[in-house]
């Protein structure tokens, strides 16, 4: 089996590189990111794992990594929200434009390669109902949900087609991204589980109070390893689904974090809101579930403590 991991050198990316790798050690993967002259750490050593490094607006990338064909691809690789809001062009070229030379690069090899896309949270947006489910219209506020929507909805058509077998998971803020520290939206969430176990003060932007849907990174690679094993009949009119999640206030992320540090630590965490990014994240569902991807095993964490667990382990 071939595998190709767009974004392979990020967060999300790496980490499925190495499940991969250790789940199937007789599969071949290409691992493919912008960073990547050399493995990142945590892949390094991998006799089943061959390292790429491009990016994805090179007109000969694409090209050059499907000299071979593709059993499996995870495209996980994106200009983010805010690099997509502050440049465009650039935003839309990576996620758009580039993502359908990707498409029609499975296309050409004949309609095999199941397909596993990284899509978000923020494909919703505007006026939302308590819970969203799988049935809730999609009325994205930031141009890189506009763009994730996109791809869904290309998939979709690709999968009706034949030109491919896709799955399209809508991932939640992922947790805990261990730095260093990003711009990115999530990253600002990620802070106030990584920065005081390293002796930091955070930050943070976003109001205490503000309820958002997090996952951990364990749930989110487990969910993608299911979705490989997942036959097409089980997907039934949508290739997309939501990834079930937990609802958390940034408040309750802290006092979690604090229960685990020594007796009488100082304040190590200062609210100081940022009103754009504070309007995307109230922009996002804060509590998201799916019957589509709990019928199929995939599962939200049970509580903030398993995710601060899995992180310091």
């Amino acid at each position: 089996m071939r595998i190709l991991v767009l974004g392979a050198a990020g967060f999300i990316g790496s980490r499925l590189v190495q499940a991969l790798s250790g789940f199937m050690p007789d599969a071949s993967i290409v691992a493919s990111d912008l960073r990547m002259p050399i493995a990142p750490d945590g892949v390094r050593g991998m006799p089943n794992v061959e390292f790429i490094g491009g990016d994805m607006l090179a007109p000969g990338l694409i090209p050059s990594l499907f000299k071979q064909p593709f059993d499996a691809v995870f495209h996980l690789a994106a200009a983010l929200t805010i690099d997509a809001e502050t440049a465009f062009e650039r935003g839309m070229d990576i996620n758009v434009h580039a993502f359908i030379r990707l498409l029609e690069a499975c296309r050409l090899q004949n309609g095999t390669a199941r397909f596993i896309f990284a899509s978000s949270v923020s494909t919703f947006g505007g006026d939302l109902p308590a819970i969203v489910d799988d049935h809730v219209h999609q009325n994205p506020q930031t141009s890189y949900g506009t763009h994730k929507l996109i791809g869904e909805q290309l998939i979709n058509d690709y999968s009706r087609r034949g030109f491919l077998d896709g799955r399209s998971l809508r991932l939640p803020i992922v947790l805990t991204h261990p730095g260093p520290p990003s711009a990115s939206v999530s990253d600002r969430i990620a802070s106030l589980i990584r920065d005081p176990f390293d002796g930091k003060r955070v930050c943070c932007p976003i109001c205490p109070d503000t309820p958002l849907a997090v996952i951990s990174v364990d749930k989110v690679i487990a969910a993608m390893l299911r979705l490989l094993d997942v036959e097409a009949h089980a997907l039934q009119h949508t290739r997309a689904m939501n990834m079930p999640a937990l609802t958390v206030t940034p408040r309750q992320i802290a006092d979690a974090v604090a229960r685990r540090l020594p007796p009488h630590s100082p304040d190590w965490v200062e609210w100081k809101e940022d009103a754009a990014i504070q309007r995307v994240v109230e922009s996002w569902p804060s509590r998201f579930t799916s019957g589509r991807a709990i019928a199929l095993g995939l599962e939200s964490d049970a509580s903030i403590d398993d995710i601060i667990s899995a992180y310091l382990a």
